[in-house]
Formats: C-alpha cells, sequence, structure tokens
C-alpha cells in the first residue's frame, strides 16, 4: 500500500512541471510571434523604401519629359504636315490664291504651326468673310471658308456684304444688284437705310436701282432703271410717301416721258420732260399759234 502523502506529493509536483511546461510554451509563442512581428515590419520597410524611390524617381522624371516635350514641340520636323484639306461652301473666292498659301505650310511640324498667321494671311482674300483652321491629327490641318454675300455695288470696283462692309471686287459682273454709294463711313447706315425704302417701294412694283447720298446728306434714287429722282436732304420721309402716292396714276404712266423729278422743294416737286417730248409740246404750240 503507497501512502497518501506520497500521492499527494506527485500531483503536486505534476501540476508544477504542467504549470512550467505551459508557461515555455507562452514563451515560445511570443518569440515566434515577435519574430513574425520583425520580418513583417522589415518587409513593409522594405515596401515603403521601394515605393518612395519610385515615386522620387517619377517626380524627377516628369518635369524631364516636360521640358523635352516643351523644347521638341517647335521643331519643324516634329509630325510635319503633309496634307491639307479646304471645306465650305463658295463660289467667288479665289482658289488658286487659297491654294498657294496653304502650300507654303505642307512639311511643317503639327504643333510648330501658327494658326493665327494662317487665319490673318488668308482673310486678307477679298471675298472672305470667315476662316477657321483646325489640326487634325497627326499631321493634317483643316480649313473652312465662309464667303461673303454681295448684297449690293458700291462703285465699279468695290461691292457692299450683307455686314455693310466694302470689299474689292470687279462690281460689273453684279449688275443685276443695287447700287448704292456714299461716304464710306455711312456705309451701314446707307445699306439700312436702302433696305428699309426698298421694303415699302416693293408695295408699289417699283425697284430701287440706285441710291446715292452727297456730302451735304442729299438723297438721290433711280427707280426701275429708268426714273430719277431727287429727294433732298430734308424731310425725306414725307416727300417719298408723297412720291408713292402719286407714282401709280400720276408718274408710273408718263415715265418714259420724263427726264427727272425733282421733290427739293418745300411745297411740291417739279418734273423735267424729255428733250424728245419737249420739242414735240413746242412744235404742236407753234402750230396752234400759226392757225390762231
Amino acid at each position: 500500500m503507497f501512502s497518501l502523502s506520497l500521492l499527494t506529493a506527485s500531483n503536486k509536483s505534476d501540476k508544477s512541471f504542467s504549470r512550467h511546461n505551459n508557461v515555455d510554451k507562452k514563451k515560445a509563442k511570443k518569440k515566434s510571434q515577435a519574430s513574425r512581428n520583425r520580418t513583417h515590419e522589415a518587409i513593409e520597410l522594405v515596401w515603403l523604401q521601394k515605393m518612395f524611390t519610385t515615386k522620387v524617381a517619377t517626380a524627377l522624371l516628369i518635369p524631364v519629359v516636360i521640358l523635352s516635350v516643351i523644347f521638341m514641340l517647335p521643331n519643324e520636323d516634329i509630325f510635319p504636315i503633309d496634307k491639307v484639306l479646304v471645306s465650305g461652301d463658295y463660289k467667288q473666292i479665289n482658289k488658286s490664291n487659297i491654294n498657294k498659301k496653304l502650300h507654303a505650310y505642307l512639311g511643317k511640324g503639327f504643333f510648330a504651326i501658327d494658326i493665327k498667321s494662317i487665319q490673318q494671311s488668308i482673310s486678307l482674300e477679298p471675298w472672305i468673310k470667315t476662316v477657321s483652321v483646325k489640326r487634325i491629327w497627326p499631321s493634317e490641318l483643316h480649313v473652312h471658308l465662309i464667303e461673303k454675300t454681295a448684297v449690293a455695288r458700291w462703285d465699279k470696283d468695290h461691292l457692299l456684304s450683307q455686314q455693310a462692309v466694302i470689299f474689292e471686287a470687279d462690281s460689273k459682273q453684279f449688275s443685276h444688284l443695287p447700287l448704292i454709294s456714299g461716304y464710306s463711313g455711312r456705309s451701314r447706315q446707307l445699306l439700312h437705310r436702302y433696305s428699309e425704302m426698298q421694303q415699302e417701294f416693293s408695295r408699289h412694283g417699283i425697284q430701287i436701282s440706285e441710291m446715292s447720298e452727297d456730302s451735304k446728306g442729299a438723297l438721290s434714287l433711280l427707280l426701275n432703271k429708268k426714273l430719277k429722282v431727287n429727294i433732298g436732304s430734308e424731310n425725306n420721309e414725307i416727300k417719298i410717301q408723297h412720291l408713292l402716292a402719286v407714282y401709280s396714276q400720276q408718274i408710273k404712266p408718263r415715265v418714259e416721258k420724263i427726264k427727272h423729278i425733282d421733290f427739293r422743294y418745300s411745297n411740291g416737286f417739279s418734273i423735267a420732260w424729255k428733250e424728245e417730248l419737249t420739242e414735240q409740246l413746242d412744235g404742236a404750240k407753234k402750230r396752234s399759234n400759226k392757225n390762231v
């Protein structure tokens, strides 16, 4: 038989050994965990160093690339233009002059071309209203033209556009257009005045073929390419209304016999007859006198 005290001691000894063993395991586990943490920290540090190095290299490289591009872009040999496209609905623009001017830009660098310079050069052509120039990557130039619309003749060498711009042209080719003349600084006012008057005259079947204003502001008209009318510089609106009021019944039936009409009077107008009619009237008077 064994003693109870020995059994108790043995149990205590086993428990003590178990505790020591557990402590050792915990210490070993902590050491292992610490070792793993240090390894992980070392890996993170290396990664951060690499990332920092990459960012620094990138930050230094970007300005170098930008500066290189800036210095290279104006180079005439970088992406040379090999095609020029011209578009637009136009009839009077001198195509030959436009092509000559644009041909000079073939072979020039895509980024070296001065767009404003091209626009200014082409805008000097008389019939050009607007011009837009665009680059088309990587080697094309697109030029779009809008032509002026002539609405009147100004003199034998100039026309008047819809915007009242006087521009050089052979007006003989546009004899169907009305002739407007006066002080060049008043081209806009004169065109506006003509448009308003023509609306009124059209209701009576009258075409204003010519309208001119002299240095004193006196207005004169040529109606239906036949009848000359001096309006004067004062009370023009009243005089025009008076003319239109008597035109259909009093003037139109005799228009072939009238040389001109003068409204430069305060209370009426005068009619100058053609010489043929004057001679006929004089002959009739003489015959009448002889009979008497």
